[in-house]
């Protein structure tokens, strides 16, 4: 898979794709990123990405021309999104549907807002939550994580059946236990050391099922409405 991400501040990824599973997905060749720096497609003689807003308006709005034009660099046409607080809400069905792609790109939002017109050039509008950030780079971060860690060889399909949020299941995954056996009072739960497996898989089943009801609700009630 290739990915570019569109944004103002390259130096924003450095650190993050040369670490842990990125890095391997990368150094394994599973995945190409490239950073593209949006003010290098700025045709005026100061590099003017932003402007004012027609209308008036605090803030000023990322120019739609120059993101079109980073856009067009791009070879072969990618699938492009554009992350913005206003767009759909991403989950973990849009990772998955993204991670079949061969070429994706990532515009991220910038500031007060980016020029409406840009829609008409992406194939996709995103808001990672319903909550204001300073930019689109840290939601850019979430997708593309989101998506490489789906790719076959960067992490194993059993692990990826047993999370939150998948296909195989509308419930949270259920909660993780591991040495010291008693911390502070808190003990490990009895079942996960009786090693019994019959018995561990219904302790998960139930323990999902409660952590779901308890922290996302919405979920149970979403899936009961499917029906």
């Amino acid at each position: 898979m290739n990915i570019k991400i569109l944004t103002l501040f390259p130096q924003f990824f450095e650190s993050v794709f040369s670490s842990s599973i990125l890095k391997r997905a990368v150094g394994n060749k599973i995945v190409n990123i490239d950073i593209i720096n949006i003010r290098d497609f700025a045709k005026s003689k100061h590099k003017t990405v932003d402007d004012k807003p027609y209308g008036g308006g605090q803030g000023m709005i990322l120019k739609v021309d120059v993101i079109a034009s980073a856009l067009d660099s791009i070879k072969p046409k990618p699938h492009s999104l554009l992350t913005s607080a206003s767009g759909k809400k991403y989950d973990q069905a849009i990772a998955i549907k993204l991670a079949h792609k061969n070429n994706l790109a990532i515009v991220c939002g910038h500031y007060e807002g980016v020029d409406a017109r840009v829609e008409n050039f992406v194939d996709d509008v995103f808001s990672t939550g319903d909550f204001i950030l300073t930019g689109g780079e840290i939601p850019a971060l979430v997708v593309v994580d989101s998506i490489i860690r789906l790719l076959p060889g960067v992490i194993s399909n059993e692990s990826l059946k047993s999370e939150s949020f998948t296909p195989f299941s509308n419930l949270l995954e259920y909660p993780q236990f591991t040495r010291p056996k008693i911390f502070r009072g808190k003990s490990v739960p009895k079942i996960l050391l009786s090693g019994n497996h019959q018995k561990i898989v219904k302790w998960r089943q139930d323990e999902s099922i409660k952590r779901t009801q308890k922290f996302r609700p919405d979920l149970i009630v979403n899936s009961k409405r499917g029906k």
